[in-house]
């Protein structure tokens, strides 16, 4: 479910201690942005209009950010979820897949210039990774570190395989209850581009959103002297209850690890500061160790010194789409029958988790195996 504005507004009522930023840290969509955002945005609209990108192979998690965990800047212990493979692959080759990024233009010719604005995104991220890792004072980060890192998580999180899948999974489901008004969104030999042209619009449509939600949260920094946090190929996580999402608008913290020593975590604990630094408990370490071994696509990734934390196991589970019914809406209004309101969220299961009411309002939608 995406917030509304009322929803966020009710963030900041129930907030008891002063904003440290001294205003409300919300960009309205993008709307409303200070000038190194404004510049931001300069930039990504200068580089659209570029020559085309000769590259053909897409990283849709940044190697400058996966370096962190590198042994000699060009290598990092993997993790293979799905063959319980352990070994190090070369940062070229993880996170990334042929022509990820390659869309139809307005011309109709497909291009790879989407590569080149996810270079403008990339930068801001990895400066904010590098600011935090090096951080002693959270006393000292600026308004515009708040934004660009609501930003750089928002995107990270949004541009991924897992949320391709995913968006392919629940467009499966809406087509087969209403082929008119949803489409399938799925990859065919007469437009095969499809899917990475609805999913890198569906990323900067909504990455300013995303962002305005993420910047209502504290700034929690983790330290770990041990350096024994990990990461993965969707590396913004947010912690399942059980083995389901409670969304990232109710879920107590999102978690960015930006190196084996630091995790960002991203509290509703309103503590009227700009943020704060402390020393992970064991426990916590092994809360972000759960998330991403929950949240991960197919790889672990881990440093040198901890890559006998990575087990070798084979999961059969992962990140998938969760659908049920409720006779109450999202303001737990009551909906009379024949109706019902869809509950969509993320599970962690072997395949698409869907339990629907028996009203008969509702198809069968196979095509949603395709994506598990």
């Amino acid at each position: 479910m995406k917030l509304g504005a009322d929803d966020l507004d009710g963030w900041q009522i129930v907030k008891s201690v002063p904003n440290p930023w001294g205003k409300i840290p919300l960009t309205a969509g993008g709307k409303s942005l200070t000038q190194p955002m404004k510049d931001y945005v300069a930039r990504l609209a200068e580089t659209s209009g570029q020559p085309d990108n000769p590259s053909r192979k897409h990283h849709y998690v940044p190697r400058a950010y996966l370096r962190a965990w590198s042994f000699d800047n060009k290598r990092i212990w993997t993790h293979d979820t799905a063959t319980g493979d352990v070994k190090p692959l070369g940062l070229r080759a993880v996170c990334m897949a042929e022509n990820f990024h390659r869309v139809v233009g307005g011309d109709g010719e497909p291009h790879n210039r989407v590569e080149s604005l996810f270079t403008i995104v990339e930068n801001e991220l990895v400066r904010v990774q590098r600011l935090l890792n090096a951080l002693d004072d959270p006393a000292d980060l600026e308004f515009d570190d708040l934004m660009g890192l609501g930003l750089s998580m928002a995107v990270q999180r949004m541009r991924t395989l897992q949320e391709r899948r995913l968006m392919s999974q629940h467009s499966a489901w809406l087509a087969a209850q209403n082929a008119n008004d949803f489409t399938y969104l799925h990859d065919g030999a007469a437009d095969p581009y499809r899917l990475a042209g609805m999913h890198t619009e569906a990323v900067f449509a909504g990455m300013w959103d995303a962002a305005d939600l993420l910047t209502t949260r504290y700034i929690e920094i983790w330290h770990d002297e041990q350096g024994r946090f990990t990461t993965c190929d969707a590396p913004v996580l947010v912690p399942m209850r059980g083995n389901k999402s409670p969304g990232m608008n109710n879920a107590p913290f999102v978690f960015w690890p930006i190196s084996p020593n630091r995790v960002v975590a991203l509290s509703h604990e309103a503590t009227g500061l700009k943020g704060t630094l402390r020393a992970a408990t064991n426990r916590e370490v092994g809360i972000v160790r759960r998330c991403v071994e929950q949240g991960r696509e197919r790889m672990i990734f881990a440093s040198a010194e901890q890559r006998d934390r990575l087990d070798g196991k084979v999961y059969r589970r992962r990140t998938q789409v969760r659908l049920r019914c409720s006779q109450y809406g999202p303001r737990g209004d009551y909906i009379e029958p024949p109706g019902c309101c869809v509950e969509y969220r993320a599970c962690f299961a072997d395949k698409p988790d869907v339990r629907l009411c028996t009203q008969g309002l509702h198809s069968e939608a196979p095509n949603m195996l395709r994506h598990t």
